[in-house]
Order: structure tokens, then sequence, then C-alpha cells
């Protein structure tokens, strides 16, 4: 018997294409034909084979990113925006040493030393973004949170009387450190892309 036909169309079926041939036909022949049984049988397995096969080594990509991060850094240049962040630094500085180094002893000044730590932490993330602008992204939440802090206790104050406008005024610094680590967290290309897509849906409404 020339099992030539059957064993093509045994192929095909394996391979989920049309056989030519009617299925029954095909599992008649089967039944039949002991060859062509093994011919199935070694096909589906070559084929469950060809399937499963082990997973390709990924490689470790953790130097190039230190070194693509390393780059962008160096790409930076001296911007405005991280001067201005420096400059906002030193102010964060100042008026954290001033509160740490206090002498009163009540409980307001205690509290002030708390702050001032706090204060001079957050100068030392702004120094890094100055010095690593890669890490502004990380940093933007964290100065994100601190402004809208400040600013909701500040109108609370204004509202309540309790501390006139130009006491607020120390808290400038923490809000314009926001902007501008939102600069250097934000290429000016995706910034102009954002503003041009807003443009758009405003034009649409």
């Amino acid at each position: 018997m020339n099992c030539e036909p059957w064993q093509l169309a045994i192929s095909a079926r394996i391979d989920g294409e049309d056989p030519g041939i009617e299925p029954r036909l095909v599992e008649a022949h089967l039944d039949a034909c002991p060859a062509c049984r093994r011919f199935q049988a070694v096909s589906e397995m070559g084929r469950r084979s060809a399937r499963i096969q082990p997973a390709q080594a990924m490689p470790d990509i953790s130097k190039e990113m230190s070194r693509l991060n390393s780059a962008i850094d160096r790409a930076a240049s001296l911007s405005i925006a991280r001067v201005l962040l420096a400059l906002v630094a030193v102010d964060v500085f100042y008026f954290a040493i001033r509160d740490l180094l206090g002498d009163d002893s009540d409980a307001t000044a205690h509290a002030a030393r708390h702050l001032g730590a706090f204060s001079f932490a957050y100068g030392v993330g702004l120094l890094v973004v100055v010095f690593r602008p890669a890490r502004a992204r990380t940093m933007l939440p964290v100065a994100a949170v601190l402004a809208g802090a400040l600013l909701v206790t500040a109108v609370v104050d204004l509202l309540n009387g309790t501390v006139p406008i130009i006491g607020e005024a120390s808290h400038l610094p923490e809000l314009i450190s926001v902007l501008l680590i939102w600069m250097l967290a934000v290429p000016s290309h995706k910034r102009a892309t954002s503003k041009q897509k807003s443009d758009r849906r405003l034009h649409a409404a």
C-alpha cells in the first residue's frame, strides 16, 4: 500500500492544515495501517519537542542601565534649573541649620529642631538631584507631597490669622523646588508634546 498520500494528510492535520482527505478516511486508514500510526506518533512527538524549548538566558542589563544613568547625568548640562535648585538647597540648609542650632529648650524649640532635621534631609535630596538629574523622578513625589502639605497649612494659618503672610514666605523655596525638580524629571521635548496634545484637546472642545 502506498502510504505517502496518507502520511502527507496526517502531517498536514498535525500542523493544523487541510489534510486534503476527509478525516474519517484518515482515521480509517490509521486503524488499518501500523506504519502510519507510528508515523503519526513520531510526528506529534517531534512537534511537541519543537514547541518546548528551554528559555533563553536573559542578559544582565543592570550594569548597562547604570552606565546609561551616568551618561544621562553627564549629558545634562549645568542648566538654569539645576543652578536654581542648588540655590534653593542652600536656602533650605540655611533655615534648617538655624532651627537645629536653636538655643531655647522649650517644646517649641524642640519641635523646630525636628523640623530642621527634616529640612536638612530635604536639602540633601535636592543636592542629589542637582548632581544626578536622573534621580529627579524619584525625588518628585516627595517634593510634591511636602509642598502640598506646606501650602495647605499656610492657607489654614493665614485664614486663622496665626501667621502673617510674610511669615509664610519662608516656604517659597520648597514650593519652587517642586517646579524645578519637575523640569529636570520631564524632558523639555516631552513637556512640549504634552502641551501640544492639551492644546489640540482644547481646540477640539
